[in-house]
């Protein structure tokens, strides 16, 4: 079900909201950098709905203390590592691909 469509930012506050209560939501971005469209399975309609019209995203007050900042950091690192992790299997793949296949000896 389609909640309606936002300026990005707006669009990416409410879908974090929304992704934060445990509600699927799919977002389409308009390929001019204009609004952003959401919409959430039809069993979340409601709630969707109440979550993006009766919360005002202008009243978003951004954590800044030291402790969310860190979490953050944590957050990126582990998303990192994960990267790498991927990479690495990756290359080893390609590396045991292209190795010369080893004589009986």
């Amino acid at each position: 079900m389609e909640l309606g469509a936002w300026p990005r930012l707006t669009a990416q506050i409410l879908r974090a909201r929304l992704e934060t209560a445990g509600i699927d939501v799919l977002a389409a971005w308009s390929d001019d950098g204009g609004p952003g469209t959401l919409s959430v399975p039809a069993r979340d309609a409601d709630f969707g709905r109440a979550v993006v019209h009766e919360i005002d995203v202008d009243d978003e007050v951004p954590d800044t203390s030291p402790y969310a900042y860190v979490t953050r950091i944590e957050e990126h690192l582990a998303a990192v590592a994960e990267l790498l992790e991927e990479l690495r299997s990756r290359l080893d793949a390609e590396l045991a691909d292209e190795a010369p296949p080893r004589e009986p000896g």
